[in-house]
């Protein structure tokens, strides 16, 4: 038999090598349609109330994680969560005018070998630990004290209106886990803004 009619070493690594690239690309598109699907943020509940003259916020979400991010969490994924606050005064024939603005950032992780549920506050460094990851959410879905600004800094008789959003992210994980979500961006969601007028 001639040689033009064997495969040679470096065809068959190529062949090998286009049989892992679609096999990759096939598990990307999988992980791209799985994990969206039931999975969700928003704000259901918020007030702003004064103490020791300062603004304080309470805050309440509604967060919905699909079984294949839950398990995606346990396996070495890490969650994290960005409230965005942002108080406006009301102008007229004109932008509002941004009076204060800011973020709390919380990270949810799985610790494998105490079998607990990690949250810490990324602004401050404080840690809690939790033994179920409902228990988990939970906290990290309610802000509850949150001081947003200083009385002396609001002017009365002006109005001024306070939105709050949320922005849920699962990217964040190990090499491995970082290069297969590479492949999508569906592991992240914000949810609509919520508003209401406020009067010093």
């Amino acid at each position: 038999m001639s040689n033009s009619q064997r495969p040679s070493r470096h065809g068959t690594q190529q062949f090998l090598r286009r049989v892992v690239v679609l096999f990759v690309c096939f598990l990307a598109t999988t992980v791209a349609t799985a994990a969206p699907e039931g999975m969700g943020v928003a704000v259901r509940s918020a007030s702003l109330t004064l103490d020791n003259d300062v603004y304080e916020l309470d805050a309440r979400l509604e967060l919905r994680l699909p079984e294949e991010a839950r398990e995606a969490i346990e396996a070495g994924l890490t969650m994290r969560l960005n409230y965005e606050i942002i108080l406006t005064r009301v102008r007229n024939f004109m932008l509002d005018a941004t009076v204060a603005e800011l973020a709390q950032r919380y990270e949810l992780s799985y610790h494998a070998l105490s079998q607990r549920y990690l949250v810490r506050k990324l602004n401050t460094g404080e840690q809690q630990d939790f033994g179920t990851l409902q228990a988990a959410l939970d906290r990290v879905s309610e802000v509850r004290g949150l001081p947003v600004i200083d009385a002396a800094l609001v002017e009365p008789d002006r109005q001024y209106n306070l939105g709050v959003r949320a922005h849920v992210d699962l990217n964040t994980g190990s090499d491995a886990l970082r290069w297969v979500l590479f492949w999508t961006d569906d592991w992240s969601v914000t949810s609509e803004w919520f508003e209401w007028p406020v009067r010093p």
